[in-house]
């Protein structure tokens, strides 16, 4: 598949435990009730939706910014009850061979190798499926439960970018990367 081809309908993964899908208006409570979780949104950068509609908005510019071959936001549904407990992020697309990796996951799902699971199946589908060259990600130092992560699923620290605009606030920003030929020669790819 081509990075353009990618673009023509909303990719669905899927992992052992969750399936990666295209958030639906009839998610925005669910997604409000973790974004307004200040511990959720602590090394986001900004603060959540302010409301439910709110929500169901952003769902339409992540929509919006896809259709223009900008961004792909997955809603981490459980397979169980297709219930949303976070998202996981490919954005900042730059010559179709880099792009950026975030995410975020309800507190009551934390430490549970969730974002392990979905980190993995997201990294295979941007080497293998994308043909991404590099996958970055920007993490504030003192958030060291995403530090550990990404150095579990290969990524390599790279810097320290100073006072770095992240969201709404300034603050020392670490680089991670992950880059294709050091993730064929790992155990993943």
């Amino acid at each position: 598949m081509s990075f353009k081809d990618a673009f023509i309908t909303f990719p669905i993964l899927e992992t052992e435990r969750f399936i990666l899908r295209e958030l639906r208006s009839e998610d925005a409570k669910e997604y409000y009730n973790y974004f307004s979780d200040e511990e959720v949104t602590r090394y986001w950068g900004y603060s959540g939706p302010k409301n439910i509609e709110t929500a169901s908005k952003v769902f339409t510019r992540f929509k919006n910014a896809f259709t223009r071959k900008e961004m792909i936001t997955w809603g981490i549904a459980t397979k169980e009850d297709d219930k949303i407990i976070g998202t996981c992020i490919l954005n900042d697309f730059v010559r179709a061979s880099m792009v950026d990796v975030s995410y975020n996951l309800s507190r009551e799902y934390w430490r549970k190798g969730i974002m392990t699971e979905v980190l993995e199946t997201v990294i295979l589908y941007a080497f293998n499926e994308l043909d991404m060259n590099r996958i970055q990600a920007k993490v504030m130092p003192e958030n060291n439960s995403s530090v550990k992560l990404l150095s579990k699923v290969g990524f390599v620290q790279e810097g320290l970018l100073r006072d770095f605009a992240f969201g709404e606030t300034f603050t020392d920003t670490l680089i991670f990367s992950i880059l294709k030929k050091d993730f064929l020669e790992s155990s993943l790819g």
